[in-house]
């Protein structure tokens, strides 16, 4: 059974490994054939390791992909997924405080 995740603002949604795949290959710089079934693999490896879980937090997920890509041959992946997820961290700041205002 495919988790809950919870979600930044509090809502849930089901777990979709598609939306790591597709997270991992923004993060490449190089977007070819190898990356794409290399992110597959990294999700698929995410989702294995959440299997038993009934619920998880986005944060958890993305310390997931970020463990998994430093235990990867693509060093240089790891370090674009984690500066991709810092400065869309900076983005979603930035909206959230424009909302607000």
């Amino acid at each position: 059974m495919k988790p809950i995740v919870i979600k930044r603002d509090g809502s849930r949604a089901p777990f979709n490994r598609d939306r790591i795949q597709a997270a991992v290959e923004a993060a490449a710089e190089n977007k070819d054939k190898d990356v794409a079934i290399y992110a597959l693999n990294v999700a698929l490896a995410v989702e294995l390791q959440l299997k038993d879980h009934d619920e998880v937090h986005i944060h958890e997920i993305q310390d997931l992909v970020e463990n998994e890509l430093m235990q990867g041959p693509y060093k240089a992946l790891a370090r674009s997924y984690i500066e991709y997820r810092h400065d869309r961290d900076i983005a979603r700041e930035k909206q959230s405080a424009l909302t607000r205002e």
